[in-house]
């Protein structure tokens, strides 16, 4: 079960604190790290998730990005690897690194490393997560801002930075 999941804390600098299970983060706001994956399609446009009701996170609102939660022991870019898979049944891409970003509210504080890919393909969502997908651009996800996990638009603005885009 995922609430069992064992999560390294971080401290303010992201270096490792120590590792508690995944509900406790969420319960006490511990700050930890996360992937967060860009997938855009050959047109510009960027795969969006709508999560599903039993998220423990943002439960039902759209995500720019997709990505998770990096498990102790796990280093970004195969939790990247892993989320992509999982989430969106995507394998075989090369994820391009954009760096770490902080961000953090009342719900959350996550230290996550941005990646982006190119696909053009089927996708095998996962169930549990994953409720539907649909292509925006990031003009559209931005002025839909409200709509989306907070996190995931820092993850976006933080892609346009480093990419140059427009938007962000």
């Amino acid at each position: 079960m995922a609430s069992d999941e064992l999560v390294q804390v971080v401290d303010a600098h992201n270096r490792p604190l120590r590792i508690v299970p995944r509900w406790q983060v969420r319960r006490d706001n511990l700050p930890h790290r996360a992937t967060y994956i860009v997938i855009e399609d050959a047109a510009g446009s960027i795969y969006v998730q709508r999560r599903t009701q039993s998220k423990d996170y943002c439960p039902g609102k759209l995500d720019a990005c997709c990505g998770g939660v990096v498990l102790a022991g796990e280093a970004y870019l195969p939790s990247a690897y892993r989320e992509l898979a999982e989430e969106m049944g995507i394998e075989g891409v090369v994820l391009n690194e954009h760096g770490t970003f902080f961000w953090g509210d009342d719900d959350c504080q996550v230290w996550g490393a941005l990646f982006s890919c190119r696909y053009e393909g089927p996708l095998r969502l996962q169930a549990e997560e994953v409720e539907s997908v649909e292509r925006m651009t990031v003009v559209e996800i931005l002025a839909r801002g409200a709509e989306f996990t907070p996190d995931s638009l820092a993850g976006i603005r933080h892609w346009c930075h480093r990419s140059g885009r427009a938007g962000g």
